[in-house]
């Protein structure tokens, strides 16, 4: 009996994954967060939010996604054009699903270096955990990116000197148009 619970509940996680959005795009904003600040004052600092747009593609049960935003200008001045990666495991029906994966964020230009050359696999790896609201043709995602200190290219040969703080890190929220 439990092997056709089983089967019953992975051909219906299937068949709803199937006939999930392929292709979800949206408006998206991003504030970096610190939990263990109990000033809620520094929530109406604009110098820590991001606004720009996510799009995501959805394949069974993997998601790949591209955060775009514009880092508002700072104190200084300057401001940046930002990008993050990510890839996550989807677990949940296609009306309410939760994700987990990993993320790597991009500084792609300043107003005061221009482009950056630091390479790809040498940014900060991030791990991420969200939820997803689908409600018809449109969705809203709530994401946690946690900081590990460490570089991509790193984690494999130093995992042991992962530092995860789950009071530090950037909490995004994305309406998402479901396209396909």
């Amino acid at each position: 009996m439990k092997k056709i619970i089983a089967v019953l509940v992975l051909s219906l996680i299937i068949a709803t994954s199937a006939f999930a959005s392929i292709l979800q795009i949206g408006p998206a904003a991003t504030i970096n967060f610190d939990a263990s600040s109990s000033d809620i004052d520094s929530l109406k600092d604009f110098n820590r939010y991001q606004f720009g747009a996510e799009a995501r593609v959805n394949l069974l049960f993997l998601q790949l996604g591209a955060n775009g935003s514009f880092s508002l200008p700072n104190n200084s001045g300057s401001w940046a054009i930002n990008t993050m990666l990510s890839a996550n495991l989807v677990a949940g029906p296609n009306a309410a699903n939760i994700s987990v994966g990993a993320a790597i964020p991009y500084v792609l230009y300043t107003n005061d270096n221009s482009f950056n050359t630091s390479k790809f696999f040498e940014s900060p790896l991030f791990f991420k955990a969200g939820i997803n609201l689908n409600f018809s043709f449109v969705g809203l995602g709530l994401s946690y990116y946690i900081p590990t200190g460490l570089a991509a290219n790193k984690v494999l040969t130093n995992i042991g000197d992962i530092k995860v703080d789950l009071s530090k890190g950037q909490l995004s929220l994305a309406v998402m148009f479901n396209l396909f």
